[in-house]
């Protein structure tokens, strides 16, 4: 299973009045790192529609558990990979841990496989995910 990682500094306008990161922030970072992954391995959104119709991978759930608090000038690491493989969905997890190793935070997002369907009011169907897509997160 491949993982990619990401080092991120807090920077001022990641933080609350009380000079903690504002926790939306860890979701724009999940995102990010998410769509990084699977760049990582041949899935970026282009590649994902050239080679499967693919139009994006829309969020089903999405959560974090947190345990050490970042604050100004932190530096953390986030290591992110797929986790489980459903039908038409996956879950991406990331794991955030401060540079003296210590557990900042651990989140997750569950997300669908979709491609267009111009009959459907949102203009999208979920699809089961391809093998050959599954197979290069395989090392």
């Amino acid at each position: 299973m491949r993982e990619y990682r990401t080092e991120i500094t807090v920077e001022w306008a990641h933080c609350d009045a009380a000079g903690i990161v504002f926790y939306p922030w860890f979701y724009t970072w999940f995102d990010q790192a998410t769509e990084r992954l699977f760049s990582a391995n041949a899935l970026s959104y282009s590649e994902m529609e050239r080679d499967f119709g693919v139009s994006g991978m829309p969020l089903l759930e999405t959560g974090a558990t947190f345990r050490n608090a970042c604050r100004l000038g932190n530096r953390l690491t986030m290591a992110s990979h797929v986790s489980e493989w459903g039908g038409k969905t996956f879950t991406v997890s990331h794991a955030l841990t401060h540079a003296d190793g210590r557990p900042a935070l651990e989140g997750f997002e569950k997300r669908v496989w979709v491609t267009p369907a111009p009959d459907r009011p949102a203009g999208i169907r979920a699809v089961p995910v391809p093998e050959e897509a599954r197979a290069r997160f395989v090392d």
